[in-house]
């Protein structure tokens, strides 16, 4: 099975917070793209600072999600499934008010997969058991 299949069946999974750590979070957002250029999933994307748009549509930026608090009220209020990619958000996460609103989304009615992909995630004890955990490594060639 090749990666762009694993991360499709993370996506698919129970879990609705997955964390991907990796060396090179740029080639796991290759990735991604790749794979949602093939699928009928919404993938979004968002970094610290700013907006968030989709996945083969970033020129088109979602207005008010350049801040944590922002960001995760759009998700909560979308009614639709997608797959949420929050890179480097984890100093958001120092705050308990962003941590209970991530995980109402994650436990909320409509199936959403939030991602947060960095090189290194320190998750909050009161999230690990809901959150699927997967480190990235680029094989080594030569």
């Amino acid at each position: 099975m090749d990666y762009l299949e694993q991360l499709d069946k993370m996506f698919d999974a129970k879990y609705r917070l997955v964390t991907i750590e990796t060396d090179d979070p740029h080639r796991v957002e290759e990735l991604i793209t790749q794979l949602s250029r093939f699928s009928n999933k919404a993938y979004y994307h968002s970094r610290p600072g700013q907006r968030m748009y989709r996945f083969g549509a970033a020129h088109i930026e979602i207005p008010r999600t350049t801040q944590a608090r922002n960001l995760l009220d759009h998700i909560e209020l979308s009614r639709h499934f997608g797959v949420y990619i929050l890179q480097d958000f984890h100093p958001a996460l120092e705050k308990i008010e962003v941590v209970e609103q991530l995980r109402e989304i994650i436990n909320g009615e409509v199936d959403k997969v939030v991602v947060l992909l960095s090189e290194h995630i320190d998750l909050p004890p009161e999230l690990k058991p809901f959150t699927l955990r997967s480190r990235h490594q680029l094989r080594k060639t030569g």
